[in-house]
């Protein structure tokens, strides 16, 4: 949809399993990133750092399946365009 804050309120309210963006502004996902956490969900840098204010590249999703995500895209080499 080119939105990547009805993207995340997906993620929080289960609808999608997951989002993942290389290159976001914090305007795009601070309020969605407390969505997905406040619904237990969980949110880092697509390397799994944790997400700040300032992290561009992101993944959010369940947290069942947020580590398994995570090792698929740094095995595809998906990185954030700042890499």
């Amino acid at each position: 949809l080119g939105s990547a804050a009805i993207m995340l309120a997906w993620v929080a309210c289960g609808r999608l399993s997951a989002y993942w963006e290389a290159d976001l502004n914090a305007w795009d996902t601070a309020a969605g990133a407390l969505l997905v956490r406040e619904a237990g969900g969980v949110v880092t840098a697509l390397d799994g750092s944790p997400h700040t204010i300032a992290t561009r590249p992101l993944l959010a999703s369940n947290a069942a399946s947020h580590e398994e995500l995570q090792a698929v895209l740094a095995a595809a080499k998906v990185v954030g365009l700042d890499s």
